[in-house]
């Protein structure tokens, strides 16, 4: 009678011990996933403050460049022929452009490596939920919905299944 007494405790504590296992993965790729979703969201936040932030300075440029070109030039050429005149006006410093348009590379990039990564987490947590022996002790696990950027554009292209450049 010890020996049924000792396997049945023994199967207990397997099942048991198995439950706490199951129950705290699944918590650590849940928290996983909604870390990774909160990251998603500082690295978008990041990154349009960066693309503002260089593109005000890139707007500033531009309307100081507007205020002081016309000034520049103004007056020169009154009573001259112009045909004739041959000059070098400042030109537009495209390295902020070119800054922009980096910034702008860079910081999609990282952002769409976030999001990779936010769908691999929620991938993850889903198959262990669904998988066997897990979904017999995580009965009320439920998946987690996710937040994916994306545009207008790229939704229309997948519900017509087409895109036509």
């Amino acid at each position: 009678m010890t020996t049924t007494v000792f396997i049945l405790l023994l199967i207990a504590v397997v099942i048991i011990g198995y439950f706490i296992s199951a129950y705290n993965t699944e918590l650590r790729l849940r928290n996983l996933v909604l870390a990774q979703q909160d990251i998603c969201e500082a690295n978008f936040d990041k990154m349009w403050k960066v693309i503002k932030q260089i593109s005000n300075v890139s707007d500033t440029y531009l309307e100081a460049f507007k205020e002081i070109y016309p000034k520049l030039i103004s007056g020169r050429y009154q009573g001259k022929d112009v045909a004739f005149i041959m000059e070098q006006n400042p030109p537009l410093d495209s390295s902020v452009l070119r800054q922009l348009a980096t910034a702008i590379e860079a910081n999609r990039q990282e952002f769409f490596a976030q999001q990779r990564l936010l769908v691999a987490r929620q991938r993850e947590h889903t198959t262990y939920i669904h998988s066997i022996p897990a979904c017999m002790v995580l009965l009320s696990a439920q998946e987690i919905k996710i937040t994916i950027i994306t545009s207008d554009y790229t939704e229309n292209v997948y519900a017509a299944g087409k895109e036509n450049i």
